[in-house]
């Protein structure tokens, strides 16, 4: 299924938003859509996320594990699974984060690997999972720069817009597709 890549900087120094990362509960109030429901061990949490997408909806339960973490790079790697028991989506992951200094701030680079299973997997053909792996990380990113700036008592960034959610992501997604095809056609 689809690879991801994504990334984005935040203006605070490396090791504040290393720091940041390592608390799983914090990072996570900063996903749209995710709900962090406890730690299962040392490295492991269990979480819920729901997605819709048009007139496919999914609520997974799974769990996260973190199975590479390496504080000198400033990188971790996670594992996730998740199943929809009433769609019946699956859903696994690999994502490796990458921090590095960028200026006086810090550029955030998402990597990893997706596999989808049920209905789900159609709208990965369709490169639609591309789509919505960016805005997920514009919405994160744009928690986090809140979040960090909040706790430092600098100006708060913008508000997130909503979190994630049925038609409007659908036609968000659609016409960002549609606009950049416009403009490769007529750039020739």
């Amino acid at each position: 299924m689809p690879d991801i890549e994504q990334s984005f900087t935040i203006d605070q120094p490396i090791e504040r938003v290393w720091d940041f990362f390592q608390d799983v509960p914090a990072v996570v109030t900063c996903m749209p859509g995710l709900e962090f429901t406890g730690a299962t061990g040392p490295a492991s949490y269990s979480g819920k996320v729901r997605v819709k997408l048009g007139p496919i909806a999914a609520a997974f339960q799974g769990e996260a594990t973190i199975v590479e973490t390496n504080a000198a790079e400033r990188r971790a790697r996670l594992e996730a699974k998740g199943i929809d028991r009433h769609g019946g989506n699956r859903a696994q992951a690999t994502v490796t984060y990458e921090l590095t200094a960028a200026g006086t701030g810090t550029a955030v680079r998402l990597y990893g690997d997706i596999k989808l299973a049920g209905a789900l997997a159609q709208m990965g053909r369709s490169g639609i999972i591309q789509d919505v792996a960016a805005e997920i990380t514009r919405q994160f990113a744009e928690a986090l720069r809140a979040k960090l700036a909040a706790a430092t008592g600098a100006a708060a960034a913008p508000a997130a817009p909503p979190a994630l959610g049925g038609g409007r992501l659908l036609w968000q997604l659609v016409w960002h597709r549609v606009r950049n095809l416009v403009a490769r056609l007529f750039r020739l």
